[in-house]
């Protein structure tokens, strides 16, 4: 029987209509309204792009853009990372459903839940009062510990012991890893080992700029974070480069976090509590995004278990007995494998934070340099006189810069269909 050809229209009008009354015609309006000053009054007048510029002169605006590529870089990067983490390494455990239950759990509650949860984390109170914060509440505990002499000397000692060992074993290590890039160059002509020892290390030239930004009062531009994340992806980097030897990798690692622990107590000798939601221009941003990791890591966490376990067994056992170890296994078969599912997990996870409104608003409200795109729109729409053009060009602006993260979703889904 042959099917008329307005038929499938009929079925899909409902789901049309819809759309054009909720997602349409709203997008449609609010592209005239930032056309015009005061468009819902008498008085209304056609500006042109004038609303954009306004928008774009505004200091908030600027401060907005910033903390929100802070957003994305930051939170991105940690959500996904400890979300593949948590799914490679869970998956070993005989309590995987019950671990997996806990970190999901935050995904069950409304950001708002969240973020006044987190506002209890971070509370503060003057230092001559009971502190009420959990975060300042054991950074004061710790205070008390690292005061006590005998603590204080075995702390000094240890932290003094691990570091010199730390740094010993990964000389060890990073001559290990480099002298087998050399070879593997020099035999092979392989070059991705070389090339990862050098680029670290180049990365890490970023760090004696970042000393020297340290010894200066923070400023809060965007220069200045970028050049952060340099000094933290070289010396991260060769960190990493050194903690892939199987020899001297585990015994780096376990004297760096000794060290690293025990002169993080010592640091904590001269601690006073700290109003962290104020600290601009960075450690507030920073408070803010750990809350959004926190809720987020779980899904990314769940999303990712499911496509590791998909992996055939056999490809995992199979590189092991080539001789790889679980650090090429997991860069050379198991990143590869999940790379489309990577894919969706990180531009949800940009989507999430390029409208992150919840936490910035029950947290902060955008005070002390924390604005962000979305917050600042919905601030501007109700100041007074409200400002509903300049309003709904930030809300245009906003939709610009998702809709290529739409665009590139769409394009995947469409070619793992074709594949099919």
């Amino acid at each position: 029987m042959k099917v008329r050809g307005y038929v499938p229209w009929l079925y899909l009008a409902p789901a049309l209509f819809i759309l054009g009354v909720f997602l349409v015609y709203p997008t449609v309006e609010t592209f005239i309204v930032s056309l015009y000053k005061n468009y819902y009054r008498p008085d209304r007048v056609f500006v042109g792009l004038a609303n954009y510029l306004d928008a774009f002169d505004d200091r908030g605006m600027l401060i907005a853009f910033r903390n929100n590529f802070v957003w994305l870089v930051v939170m991105t990067s940690a959500t996904v990372g400890l979300g593949l983490l948590l799914a490679v390494l869970l998956d070993r455990v005989r309590y995987e459903a019950l671990a997996k239950s806990v970190i999901f759990m935050p995904m069950a509650i409304s950001f708002t839940a969240a973020s006044i949860i987190w506002r209890f984390v971070y509370a503060y109170r003057p230092p001559s009062r009971p502190q009420i914060g959990l975060l300042n509440g054991l950074l004061m505990g710790l205070k008390d510990w690292a005061n006590t002499p005998a603590v204080q000397a075995a702390l000094t000692l240890g932290a003094g012991i691990f570091g010199v060992l730390a740094a010993l074993f990964w000389g060890l290590a990073l001559a290990r890893v480099v002298a087998e890039a050399v070879r593997r160059w020099r035999d092979e002509r392989h070059l991705e080992g070389l090339a990862r020892v050098g680029l670290a290390g180049f990365l890490l030239l970023g760090l004696f700029y970042a000393i020297g930004i340290a010894a200066r009062p923070p400023t809060g531009s965007l220069w200045e974070f970028l050049w952060f994340l340099l000094a933290v992806g070289g010396a991260g980097g060769l960190l990493i480069v050194g903690a892939q030897d199987r020899r001297w990798g585990p015994l780096f690692l376990g004297s760096l976090l000794l060290a690293l622990g025990a002169r993080f107590v010592l640091d904590q000798a001269d601690f006073q509590p700290q109003a962290w939601l104020t600290l601009r221009p960075w450690v507030n941003n920073l408070a803010l995004i750990v809350a959004g990791i926190w809720v987020w890591t779980g899904f990314c966490m769940v999303v990712l278990s499911a496509a590791y376990k998909g992996i055939p067994s056999e490809m995992l056992e199979a590189a092991r007995i080539d001789g790889a170890n679980e650090w090429q296994v997991f860069w050379h078969v198991t990143v590869p494998f999940m790379k489309s599912t990577l894919a969706a997990i990180t531009t949800t996870i940009i989507i999430f934070v390029l409208k992150t409104f919840d936490i910035v608003y029950v947290m902060t409200n955008g005070a002390f340099d924390t604005e962000v795109l979305a917050n600042y729109m919905i601030r501007t729409l109700y100041s007074f006189p409200p400002r509903y053009g300049k309003a709904s060009a930030v809300a245009i602006v906003l939709m610009l810069l998702i809709v290529p993260f739409i665009v590139i979703n769409l394009r995947r889904f469409r070619a793992q269909e074709a594949v099919r």
